[in-house]
C-alpha cells in the first residue's frame, strides 16, 4: 500500500491511523520494512516505537506461523 509513497504521505498516513485508533478505540495494523519508516517528518512527537510489536513470523518450528496459529499442515 505505501510501495513509491513518498515519506511525508506515509508519516501522515500512520499519524491519522493513530490518531484515530485512540479516539475510536480500535486497534489499527500495519506491516512496514523498517528501511521504509519515515523518519524526521513524523508530528506532535509521534514516536512510532510506541507501536512498534515485535513479531517474527516463521514456519520454522511447531509454534510459529501467524501469531502462533498453523493455517496447514
Amino acid at each position: 500500500l505505501f510501495d513509491g509513497v513518498d515519506e511525508r504521505q506515509v508519516a501522515k498516513a500512520l499519524e491519522l491511523a493513530a490518531n484515530r485508533s485512540e479516539t475510536g478505540q480500535f486497534q489499527y495494523i500495519v506491516t512496514l520494512n523498517s528501511d521504509v519508516l519515515p523518519t524526521g517528518v513524523l508530528k506532535n512527537n509521534l514516536d512510532l516505537n510506541d507501536f512498534v510489536i515485535p513479531t517474527r513470523l516463521t514456519d520454522a518450528t511447531d509454534d510459529g506461523g501467524l501469531f502462533g496459529i498453523r493455517f496447514s499442515d
